[in-house]
């Protein structure tokens, strides 16, 4: 057994090294570790500066969206002096008579509508016997439009169309410097009341307007659409005399030349425009010369075409039998001259060629 104590004894002796050496490790100072570098100080901002400074460049992986695009910048400020015509304009009216327009015009080849003043009633009164006798028409639509009248007339318009339904009333004042309220107000009704007529003549109380010549000329043109017919005046100048009664003041309409534009007296147009003529309206500088301003101004914005033709005399020719009957509109007619260029109309003696 000598052998075996003697054995054990070497190996604690060989344990107690292995032991003391390794506390002698864990007991050893440690290296000290080399302080991190300082990081650089920010570079000190220009606070006077309206510059900002570049963004990063977005890393190749970069999947937040993109920043929206800038605001447009707001539309310049218009001259406070202008009077826009949407700020004029008194929309509705005070006496619709909707049913002058059955079926919202579906049944209709044309409508009529014949401006006029509230004084105005011996003119109103030859329209109706002579070639208002078109209203009697299953096919065609008619009516007066007249402005507010003053309460002086009120009570003389009221019992007018108690007698006979035809006069529709708008909300703006009637004068003569609200010609182009009144046209506005005359297509707010086709497009609230008749939307479904093809074709709308717009013409005055002092017109004599040959009705069967008209459908014949828009038979022959059905299939047109997005166009004024009419006498068409091309490259015509603004008045700037404030004596003339077609003054037009170079702040409310600055250019030299007016677009070509259909007379006022009669016009024809496709009732596809109505609508566009209504809302393109509201944003013009306000015109009184209503003509230049419907079937010029806003229809060359609206790239509406504006046809001439011949048959719109629209002024005031001799009133030979075959003169009325080649004819679609004369202008300048008396009440009293209505019976007459009605009696030659219908007058079956004249031969008259190409009639």
């Amino acid at each position: 057994m000598w052998w075996w104590v003697g054995s054990r004894r070497a190996q604690l002796a060989a344990l107690g090294l292995c032991a003391g050496a390794a506390l002698l490790l864990l007991h050893a100072p440690r290296a000290p570790r080399p302080a991190p570098a300082p990081a650089p100080a920010p570079a000190a901002r220009n606070l006077t500066s309206t510059t900002a400074a570049p963004a990063p460049a977005p890393a190749d992986n970069d999947t937040s969206p993109a920043p929206p695009p800038p605001p447009p910048p707001p539309p310049p400020r218009r001259d406070p002096r202008i009077i826009v015509t949407g700020n004029v304009y008194e929309a509705g009216h005070s006496r619709p008579r909707a049913e002058r327009c059955p079926a919202l015009g579906a049944r209709l080849r044309l409508l009529v509508l014949v401006t006029s003043a509230p004084d105005h009633a011996a003119a109103r009164e030859a329209v109706r016997l002579t070639w208002g006798h078109a209203a009697a028409r299953r096919d065609v639509g008619f009516a007066f439009v007249l402005g507010t009248p003053d309460e002086a007339k009120a009570e003389a318009i009221r019992a007018e169309d108690e007698l006979y339904g035809d006069i529709i009333i708008g909300n703006s004042r009637d004068s003569y410097s609200n010609l182009t309220l009144k046209t506005l107000s005359m297509l707010e009704w086709v497009d609230t009341y008749c939307p479904k007529v093809p074709r709308l003549l717009k013409t005055d109380d002092d017109m004599f307007i040959n009705i069967p010549r008209l459908l014949k000329f828009i038979d022959a043109r059905k299939n047109a659409s997005r166009t004024i017919w009419g006498r068409v005046i091309k490259r015509s100048t603004p008045r700037r005399s404030t004596k003339s009664k077609y003054y037009v003041s170079p702040l409310q309409y600055p250019p030299k030349v007016f677009p070509d534009f259909a007379t006022g007296p009669a016009y024809l147009m496709t009732t596809d425009v109505v609508g566009e003529l209504i809302k393109a309206a509201g944003q013009e500088p306000y015109l009184r010369l209503e003509d230049v301003f419907v079937t010029g101004v806003l229809a060359s914005k609206l790239k509406i075409k504006r046809q001439h033709a011949a048959e719109f005399y629209n002024k005031k020719v001799s009133y030979h039998p075959c003169t009325v009957q080649k004819g679609i509109a004369i202008h300048m007619v008396r009440f009293h001259e209505q019976f007459d260029l009605w009696r030659k109309l219908l007058d079956g003696k004249t031969k008259c060629a190409g009639t």
